[in-house]
């Protein structure tokens, strides 16, 4: 019974032997499976980074948001994100600063402005490609990095005959506030001539400085008329009032565009002095000037020029018409009005005041609904 025993014994001890090896086989089986699996799924993203370029962007765009947003396990440095110092690298690094506000711009600006990435984008401005240094131009601005604002410079007078380098240039200037380096610029007339009337509308509305004084420095000093014609009409639009005097030499521009914007600014800012002046274009032979005298005329007070905008609400021009019927409008007696359009027998001046009284009465019922 003893022997039966320990012939047991011994067998079970070999078959607790056998488990606990088997045991340690599967585990180490189940760790090779999943280091190979890391492994081809490394291999299988960069394969296809390489085949698709969207691919490659998107795993540059996700690494970098999980280090902005701190994410558990994601990489402590943007120089652990393989491909990011490169033109894709750039383009998804501006995409993504378009993007952000607040705490999780300034962690990006951080990295960014790191030493390691710093060596790479300042390498740029003398030996990458246009189109890079366009991006970390752009970028410059968008994360507020004024140590790069003399290279900005000196990309931009070197590629003076670049439309985009000019655009993206001019856009970090005024988003980094460099007030004596855009007015610099724009005295210029071989940099300045590159850029639209609308492109430089754009630059001016998202300018980080003093934006009075920088039309006051530039509204009759620049080289280019679009710049000063943007000086004007910013000057109306944000009510600079103690710029109104240098806009009034420009109601006699031999530039019409540039009477207009003056008409309309000096309108918009109701500048008595201009008044007199104003009020006598309503007979201008242009019609583009009469619709603006039409508007400008309510801001010095639409019952004092009652009879002036009659007769512009019964002008041959449409666009003159429907000006002058807005203000006409805005009189405190809109249904004596209404008579006295109507004792002009002019049907078309008629059927536009009605339309813009019944477009009023329809917008006050949304509002109450």
């Amino acid at each position: 019974m003893t022997m039966v025993q320990t012939v047991v014994n011994f067998l079970i001890a070999i078959m607790g032997s056998v488990l606990v090896l088997f045991t340690v086989l599967l585990l180490i089986l189940h760790l090779t499976n999943s280091i190979k699996s890391k492994r081809i799924q490394a291999m299988r993203e960069q394969l296809i980074c390489l085949i698709s370029g969207e691919a490659a962007a998107n795993r540059l765009r996700n690494k970098l948001m999980a280090i902005i947003r701190q994410e558990e396990g994601s990489l402590q440095s943007i120089s652990g994100i393989r491909g990011i110092r490169s033109l894709r690298g750039l383009l998804v690094i501006s995409e993504i600063a378009d993007e952000l506000e607040g705490e999780q711009l300034a962690v990006l600006r951080r990295e960014i402005g790191s030493a390691w990435y710093d060596k790479y984008l300042a390498r740029q401005f003398s030996y990458g490609s246009v189109d890079s240094v366009i991006l970390v131009i752009k970028l410059a601005g968008t994360l507020s990095l004024r140590q790069y604002l003399p290279d900005i410079i000196q990309q931009v007078y070197a590629h003076r005959t670049n439309s985009n380098m000019q655009n993206i240039g001019m856009l970090s200037l005024c988003l980094l506030g460099a007030e004596a380096e855009l007015v610099s610029i724009c005295r210029d007339s071989t940099i300045a001539s590159m850029l639209s009337f609308r492109t430089l509308e754009e630059l001016f509305t998202v300018y980080r400085g003093d934006r009075e004084r920088l039309c006051r420095r530039l509204i009759d000093t620049a080289a280019d008329p679009y710049i000063r014609r943007t000086c004007v009409k910013a000057i109306g639009q944000n009510c600079y009032y103690s710029l109104a005097e240098m806009v009034m030499p420009l109601l006699h521009s031999p530039q019409f565009n540039m009477q207009i914007d003056a008409t309309r600014t000096l309108g918009q800012l109701a500048y008595e002095p201009a008044y007199e002046q104003i009020l006598a274009m309503a007979k201008s032979e242009r019609w583009e000037l009469r619709a603006i005298v039409a508007t400008a005329l309510a801001n010095y007070g639409a019952d004092q020029n009652e009879d002036t905008l009659l007769d512009l609400v019964c002008d041959r021009e449409w666009w003159v018409r429907y000006r002058a019927a807005e203000s006409l409008a805005k009189c405190s007696d809109v249904f004596t009005v209404l008579s006295h359009v109507t004792a002009r027998n002019d049907k078309y001046a008629l059927e536009m005041f009605r339309f813009t009284l019944d477009k009023i009465a329809l917008r006050a019922r949304k509002g109450v609904a």
